[in-house]
């Protein structure tokens, strides 16, 4: 990371991080919805990652992310929410194997996904991705957003 893009999370706001996050959500479903499933989940990934990033700034109180949270790894980040003792409760099981979902493609398939060609990743990867984000109930979007 070059020593620019390095300083720029540290300057976001939480106001930024906010409507980014939601921008980034709103931008993966247009393009879900006209077929571009992987970049559509590539980006859902990056906006759960830069809304863990708003959960530390509020829990923290701080006005913009860590140094620390330069990281794009998502556990790595969601240690500085102080929740991961939470998702670890057996009563957060399933809301545990959705993030759990979510963290393998960010680990195993997210940076390559972008120099593979669309055909690579299928409507069930999609539907797994969405699947583990939406569910109304145990979705890690619904887990977090309900968190204070």
């Amino acid at each position: 990371m070059s020593q620019g893009a390095s300083k720029g999370l540290l300057t976001q706001t939480l106001a930024d991080l906010d409507a980014a996050w939601k921008e980034r959500e709103e931008e993966a479903r247009a393009l879900a919805a006209d077929g571009f499933l992987s970049t559509a989940a590539s980006l859902r990934v990056y906006a759960l990652e830069i809304l863990l990033k708003a959960l530390v700034c509020r829990r923290l109180d701080l006005p913009s992310p860590p140094a620390a949270c330069k990281t794009h790894d998502l556990s790595e980040v969601l240690l500085f929410t102080g929740l991961r003792r939470e998702l670890e409760e057996p009563r957060h099981e399933v809301v545990r194997q959705n993030w759990d979902v979510l963290v393998k493609y960010g680990k195993q398939r997210l940076n390559d996904q972008r120099y593979q060609p669309r055909a690579t990743f299928s409507t069930k990867d999609a539907e797994e991705i969405n699947n583990a984000l939406d569910d109304p109930v145990n979705g890690v979007l619904a887990w977090l957003l309900n968190r204070p």
